[in-house]
């Protein structure tokens, strides 16, 4: 940049604290800037800053307690999401993980979903019993269903898939169903108890409401606390004793 450029922008950094200065300090150029009257100035900073320190000050005491509720409220609802989310595992628990796979069977870790005629369907494990026969090229695996129909599922014998695999996995899958039948016997006594902990969670608003009252009892002794008051009382003197000198009031 030219020493022009910079000439221009040096002089109006100037005149910009200048005038800030001219309006900080009303009444003129000597009472803005001349060394007479800087007692004058220091007396009006002073009570300038003893307010604008006390408002911060009470304005981050109640950015803190407000945040203060606005965790706690955070805190509760989490946990009653958390309880909630254990309720609808024990009633739903879901897919689960993929175990294993042959064919068009997948197994889960509490479903089978069975592929046949382009149409896939998932059936819990505990309300599905399999059986399995064998060709010299296909394995047959029947599949008993909840609602008491069967399926069929041909899984073709080849280098990919051995006889041996899909008898492997059929015990796994009959297995499997015998553990879903006792781990959902489990989860239904279970219910109950989770239940029971949702609405104790849910109701328990201790800590939202001591936090709220933290905040309230801030409000209400700041808004008893003299010291803004009579700090503001004291800006008023000083804006008084610089109006009086000058002929003008500053902000």
């Amino acid at each position: 940049m030219a020493l022009v450029g910079w000439m221009v922008i040096g002089a109006l950094v100037v005149a910009g604290v200048m005038s800030w200065r001219m309006q900080r300090y009303p009444g003129g150029w000597r009472y803005a800037f001349a060394l007479q009257y800087v007692a004058e100035r220091r007396d009006l900073d002073a009570a300038r800053r003893a307010l604008r320190g006390l408002r911060d000050q009470a304005a981050r005491e109640r950015e803190t307690a407000s945040g203060s509720v606005e965790l706690a409220e955070l805190a509760h609802q989490g946990r009653i999401d958390a309880a909630r989310a254990r309720l609808v595992a024990l009633k739903n628990p879901g897919t689960g993980l993929l175990r294993d796979s042959v064919g068009g069977l997948w197994l889960y870790e509490h479903v089978l979903e069975a592929r046949a005629d382009g149409r896939a369907a998932q059936y819990p494990l505990h309300q599905v019993s399999i059986r399995d026969e064998y060709s010299p090229k296909v394995g047959h695996v029947y599949l008993a269903l909840p609602a008491g129909r069967q399926q069929m599922v041909s899984v073709a014998l080849d280098e990919a898939t051995s006889e041996t695999e899909v008898r492997a996995f059929v015990v796994k899958v009959a297995n499997a169903a015998a553990d879903a039948k006792a781990a959902k016997a489990e989860r239904l006594a279970k219910i109950p108890q989770a239940e029971a902990e949702l609405r104790k969670v849910t109701a328990d608003t201790s800590g939202p409401e001591q936090a709220r009252q933290r905040l309230a009892d801030l409000t209400a002794r700041q808004k008893s606390d003299a010291r803004i008051p009579r700090a503001r009382r004291e800006l008023d003197a000083a804006r008084d004793r610089w109006e009086k000198l000058t002929g003008h009031r500053p902000q």
